[in-house]
């Protein structure tokens, strides 16, 4: 049990008791139960916010995701943080890109431009895409030949 929405819910409950008071059935008017239903369903809210774990994390994106326990914060955010932060610009000029593969080869361009920007220099060129060349060749070739 989550006991950090219980001071919430406890004032959600007190408003909703002062509404019994102050309404009645003869007098109601729609704008009053639409205030009611609004504190209603806060006070449904806070319930079910209480009847969960409580958060392990301060993460509100992965409240129980793991901790790094050197310094507490969500793991999860902090790979895509790292992953934010270590990719590369894309669309480097593809010369830039095929000098790199053929200087440093194909790890080393992807290290230094990444894998997409390689994959379009390999493709340009019209290579590293396929296992094996294309056949241009028509079957019907030999035939017009002869």
């Amino acid at each position: 049990m989550n006991r950090t929405p219980l001071p919430a819910l406890v004032t959600a409950l007190r408003t909703l008791g002062s509404y019994g008071d102050r309404l009645s059935p003869a007098d109601a008017t729609p704008e009053q139960l639409a205030v009611v239903a609004q504190a209603v369903e806060e006070a449904r809210r806070l319930v079910a916010a209480a009847h969960r774990l409580p958060s392990t994390s301060d993460c509100p994106d992965h409240p129980h995701g793991p901790l790094d326990p050197t310094d507490g914060l969500c793991l999860l955010c902090r790979g895509r943080r790292h992953r934010a932060a270590a990719a590369r610009p894309a669309n480097t000029p593809l010369a830039d890109v095929a000098r790199t593969l053929a200087d440093h080869g194909e790890t080393e361009a992807v290290r230094r431009h990444g894998a997409r920007d390689v994959a379009r220099a390999q493709a340009a060129a019209g290579r590293g895409t396929h296992k094996y060349p294309p056949n241009t060749r028509r079957p019907y070739d030999e035939e017009l030949s002869r």
